[in-house]
């Protein structure tokens, strides 16, 4: 796909069209909402504004970023700085490659693995607007399929905004170092404006060996008419990390916690990029249009045990998408067609032009959805239905395999995904919501292969579509808001019914990845709350938590059936709980705790092998100095516990005898910000 071919394509119909002067609307916003649930959606959902954001962000991933404010939600960090580097989020317990991820609408997962790196692309979250996660099947979004849920960003809106420059200087624990710059240009008189962010971040990480060296450049902006937008969003980075994927056993944390048993010679390098470009058409007061092109990437080599995995992506992808709202009624259709192409290699770093393993898979999906409220009354009815279908075709190396070549594996799936519910206004500040989702997934490539290549010991089973089975979840969503001047309530009951969740079973593959398998039957449920109080000006009193109960039935584990497990890595409670202090508009301090519960490590459930509870206390202290200068210092693990979020039973000695192996967490550490805002925000 020829992104710029693309653009002047848009530019003509922009002239062909012209510029009539209607009501001042949000035509950027049309890819977001696409995918995005509105206020009445029965849909359990969290929204972060752009203030919010900016409250606690210094430059961490978002799935650290989001991780206290969305019930249910925890995520864990392999260098221990929850800033850089690799790790992974869980939502209702499911793993991160089962969260659809987008960024205005265009899909961020590897479309094969099925993951986002945002090791990638770091400190990208500055240059959000908005970011919404929904738990949950949740509404038909792009890419893959959203099962445990969905993380949808937004970009910056320039339309209200006027000209702005902004600096973020930062550093703290473990030589952690990060400067951020922005502009934006303002909208001009004929339309026009543009914002540029770059930044720079370095750590040493906690745990030894596992530093960062990061840079990336974000761009968004374009023309901002009446009757039409046309808008261009590209970022670049790059980051080189010291790898640290393996959990280390207890036997050594007990006597050295920032222990690694990988070296300085096991890194990464890689970059990746994305490029957007949306044209947005106002046809009436009641009809929008819009089409989006994009061309992503990734590449570089990760160097581990003296062998170079370099790997190389490539996904170009259009969006089209259709907005009707008249009175009661509105609607918002889709239709999404990309591919993603990949490389996989294998071979050693003083000789990467010679792999000895060389393997090129290509995976292709078409999708459309139609989603529609209607209002009658108190009354508003949803429906949303979405047909996806996808194709990935394999090219082994069969010199690898050792057999003769038997020509491409190919897989091909189609899902319908149906959605219905509605929500009952029962007063001005009460409302119920009901709804029921389902939702169809294929395997990762991993999981058809059971590990990262392909030869003699998997060939002939993935050959015969004899490895991992597609999922499917009936999500059912029972839950109520309320909302007054000083509280506000959001909770809800869920119940997932699964067959052949594809979950981890415990077992480790390379690189410290967690196996998985099809279970029969399994579900998951349970309570999700949260809460805002203001009792006064001058205090708020916020958090949220998760109940979650789940269950296993059918699996077959060493030729014995396990009916009575729980899920493995799905902690039962999750409590979030802020306090926020603001005695003038200078001044904020704010305290806050996180619970979280024992988790499982293996199937079936061993109380010998679990990661236990930790609760733990971060601090901040926010304050501005005038409208141009602010300085906020943060102090995380006031109490200096020591603590781990993830875990897996490990046999890194190879002797045969499994003991419990942690990602630990940071004991007490801080982080200083500087910011310079010149202009508005």
């Amino acid at each position: 796909m020829k992104i710029l071919s693309l653009a002047a394509i848009m530019l003509f119909c922009n002239l062909l069209f012209g510029q009539d002067s209607l009501k001042t609307i949000r035509l950027e916003e049309v890819a977001v909402t696409a995918v995005r649930a509105d206020e009445d959606a029965p849909i359990p959902r969290t929204n972060l504004t752009k203030k919010e954001i900016d409250a606690v962000y210094v430059g961490q991933h978002p799935i650290f970023l989001l991780e206290k404010s969305t019930p249910g939600l925890f995520s864990y960090s392999e260098s221990g700085t929850a800033l850089a580097n690799y790790g992974q989020m869980r939502l209702r317990g499911i793993n991160q490659e089962r969260i659809n991820f987008t960024l205005n609408g265009v899909p961020l997962n590897d479309m094969i693995d099925q993951g986002v790196f945002f090791s990638n692309f770091t400190d990208v979250s500055s240059n959000f607007e908005s970011i919404q996660v929904q738990r949950g099947v949740g509404t038909s979004s792009n890419g893959v399929s959203s099962y445990g849920g969905s993380v949808n960003f937004e970009s910056l809106n320039l339309r209200n905004r006027e000209s702005f420059t902004k600096v973020q200087l930062g550093g703290g624990t473990f030589e952690t170092l990060r400067g951020n710059f922005q502009h934006f240009t303002g909208i001009n008189k004929k339309g026009w404006g543009f914002m540029s962010s770059f930044s720079k971040l370095t750590t040493k990480g906690y745990r030894d060996n596992t530093s960062t060296d990061a840079t990336s450049y974000f761009m968004t902006g374009g023309y901002y008419g009446n009757k039409d937008v046309l808008k261009f969003t590209f970022f670049t980075s790059r980051a080189e990390n010291g790898l640290g994927y393996l959990a280390i056993e207890e036997s050594i944390l007990e006597n050295d916690r920032t222990f690694n048993n990988l070296n300085s010679n096991d890194v990464d390098d890689f970059r990746q990029f994305l490029a957007q470009v949306q044209y947005n058409r106002m046809l009436s007061d009641d009809l929008i249009l819009g089409i989006t092109g994009y061309y992503g990437g990734a590449g570089g080599d990760f160097i581990t045990f003296g062998t170079n995995f370099p790997l190389k992506n490539d996904h170009p992808g259009v969006i089209i998408n259709a907005d009707y709202s008249k009175q009661h009624f509105s609607m918002n259709a889709g239709l999404h067609f990309y591919t993603f192409q990949r490389k996989n290699e294998e071979s050693r770093p003083d000789d990467l032009a010679n792999p000895f393993y060389n393997e090129a898979s290509q995976k292709e999906e078409v999708s459309g959805f139609v989603k529609t409220n209607y209002q009658l009354g108190k009354l508003t009815i949803y429906g949303d239905v979405q047909l996806r279908s996808a194709q990935l075709t394999i090219s082994p190396d069969y010199t690898a395999v050792n057999i003769a070549p038997e020509g491409d594996i190919k897989f091909d799936w189609t899902f319908l995904n149906p959605r219905i519910g509605a929500t009952y206004d029962v007063s001005s500040d009460f409302a119920v919501y009901s709804s029921f989702g389902r939702s169809g997934r294929e395997p990762a490539k991993i999981d058809l292969f059971g590990g990262f290549r392909l030869d003699s010991t998997n060939y002939a089973t993935v050959r015969g579509g004899n490895s991992s089975e597609e999922e499917f979840v009936n999500d059912f969503e029972l839950g109520a808001r309320y909302l007054t001047q000083k509280l506000i309530l959001d909770g809800n009951f869920y119940l997932m019914n699964f067959e052949n969740e594809i979950a981890p079973d415990g077992a480790t593959l390379e690189f410290g990845v967690g196996q998985r398998r099809n279970i029969p039957k399994s579900t998951r449920s349970g309570l999700e709350l949260m809460w805002t109080y203001l009792p006064s000006k001058l205090f708020k009193v916020s958090g949220n938590l998760a109940y979650l109960n789940t269950s296993i039935k059918d699996l077959v584990i060493n030729r014995n059936i396990v009916n009575d497990s729980e899920q493995i890595l799905s902690p039962d409670w999750i409590i979030n709980m802020q306090l926020n202090i603001k005695p003038n508009e200078k001044f904020n301090v704010t305290f806050s705790g996180r619970y979280l519960g024992k988790q499982f490590m293996k199937l079936p459930n061993n109380s010998d092998f679990t990661v236990p509870s930790s609760f733990i206390i971060d601090a901040s202290l926010a304050f501005k100095f005038s409208q141009t200068i602010g300085l906020t210092a943060f102090v995380n693990n006031v109490f200096n516990n020591e603590y781990e979020t993830f875990g897996l039973p490990v046999d890194n000695d190879f002797d045969g005898t499994l003991e419990r192996g942690f990602f630990v967490q940071p004991k007490r550490n801080y982080y200083l910000s500087l910011n310079i805002n010149f202009g508005s925000r």
